[in-house]
């Protein structure tokens, strides 16, 4: 029988079993390299929700309440849509999950007003083997209203004053188109809290009608922030028309009424010595129009000729003021005569005149 020699022996003795223990290495390593990838470990992450409306219908979430939470918030505290997420699963699937999706996003529909519970992951599109294992705040209250469309009128806002002697009213401003439509909840919009106004328009020192392009619209009364404009470029497609008007006005006084002939053409002259005169015009011209007749500055000059002692009534070229005395916003058409103003006239007798000297 042959042996094997001692030292060939000894060589398989010692380089087999170090074969034998690398591979067992090896397959150790590889076991437990598979075993901590796929064994359960749970990982805390941020997210967001948004919750919409499932209906067919035209709806809107008006309100989203937190109901139960830890740690982001209170309840009845308003639901941001941040959350925190506890998600479970194999080690190397959260690890590339967290690679792949460092924001989380979510989208969770609401069939109806109620209590929903945030645990559910019908809200994100999570790999295979991942379950959500709990969620804070873990459930919200909602409220789902119907979505409408009402027509408001628009109101011009304007602040300061034209210029002196033009007034602006209601009737003068017009928002142009008249009406726009607003889509919001219909618990917002059913009463008439919700109005649209115009930007201010600055009207001071204005002496032209004019016409504002690209009027920003406002929304006003509406606390929840839902209504909106339909379309959007609504807000900033209006225009306001501007219509002056002259804001005068009337004043009455008694003014005395002169003759004057031309020189080296004596005159017998009969007729009035007054007459009450009306003007119109803004209130600082009128006043100064007042204080000059009372002072004797205002007064009406009649050009007298020869009537042959008949009556005539002069026409509105003959009647005529001193310069400066009218204001000069006050015209001649704006002036209005109680009475027509009659004299007769005719030449005195040089003869006669120099008998009764």
């Amino acid at each position: 029988m042959n042996k094997t020699p001692l030292n060939v022996r000894m060589m398989e003795f010692f380089f087999g079993n170090t074969r034998n223990k690398l591979t067992s290495m090896v397959l150790a390593i590889v076991v437990w390299a598979y075993a901590f990838g796929n064994t359960g470990h749970e990982e805390i992450r941020e997210a967001v929700i948004r919750l919409e409306p499932s209906s067919n219908q035209e709806q809107i979430i008006v309100r989203q309440k937190i109901s139960d939470s830890r740690l982001m918030g209170q309840p009845g505290d308003a639901f941001s849509g941040n959350i925190r997420m506890t998600l479970s699963g194999p080690r190397n699937v959260l690890a590339r999950y967290s690679e792949e999706s460092p924001q989380i996003i979510g989208t969770l529909f609401v069939e109806r007003s109620g209590l929903i519970q945030l645990r559910s992951g019908d809200a994100f599109d999570l790999p295979a083997g991942l379950t959500i294992q709990s969620v804070d705040p873990s459930s919200i209250e909602v409220e789902v209203d119907a979505l409408v469309r009402v027509q408001r009128e628009v109101r011009p806002i304007i602040k300061g004053q034209p210029a002196t002697g033009y007034q602006i009213t209601s009737d003068n401003v017009k928002a142009v188109p008249k009406t726009v439509t607003l889509v919001g909840p219909k618990t917002v919009l059913e009463g008439d809290q919700v109005n649209v106004l115009s930007r201010e328009i600055d009207v001071s020192g204005l002496s032209d009608s004019k016409t504002v392009e690209s009027v920003e619209l406002l929304i006003t009364g509406d606390d929840s922030g839902l209504v909106k404009f339909d379309p959007p470029n609504a807000a900033s497609s209006g225009q306001v028309e501007i219509t002056l008007s002259q804001n005068l006005k009337e004043a009455t006084a008694e003014v005395s009424v002169r003759y004057v002939v031309e020189e080296g053409v004596p005159l017998e002259i009969n007729g009035d010595q007054s007459v009450n005169v009306t003007v119109r015009g803004i209130e600082e011209d009128i006043l100064q129009w007042k204080e000059n007749v009372e002072e004797g500055r205002f007064y009406l000059l009649v050009r007298a000729i020869d009537t042959n002692g008949t009556s005539l009534n002069p026409s509105a070229d003959q009647v005529f003021w001193v310069d400066g005395s009218l204001p000069a916003r006050i015209s001649r058409e704006t002036m209005k005569f109680d009475k027509i103003i009659l004299y007769s006239a005719k030449k005195i007798d040089q003869n006669r005149e120099e008998q009764d000297r």
